[in-house]
């Protein structure tokens, strides 16, 4: 299910602006889930955002359930993770379409 305005709890999609990594927590200390890192134009569904590591850009990482890389050809991957918020969209969806975890 896709967030709307008014479903503050419901996932979101989310297309990566920058790139990032998807890490077991949300620092990078906690290593990652051993799946490639994703790249501007690809995708990845949100449940929840926490607060964690600042790596320069503020602290917010999005709790990650589905990664669908554009530059891998389509391919879409299951796995849960931890992915730093200013890399994906520059925090936006925080602010409004997926809640506090």
């Amino acid at each position: 299910m896709l967030a709307t305005a008014e479903s503050a709890s419901a996932s979101s999609l989310i297309t990566m602006q920058i790139g990032a990594a998807v890490f077991n927590g949300t620092n990078l200390a906690s290593g990652t889930v051993g799946v490639p890192d994703l790249w501007s134009g690809d995708m990845l569904l949100a449940d929840c955002w926490s607060t964690g590591q600042d790596l320069g850009r503020g602290n917010i990482w999005y709790h990650t359930i589905d990664e669908r890389y554009n530059h891998l050809g389509g391919l879409e991957l299951f796995v849960t993770g931890w992915t730093y918020a200013p890399y994906v969209d520059n925090s936006a969806a925080a602010a409004g379409s997926i809640s506090h975890c």
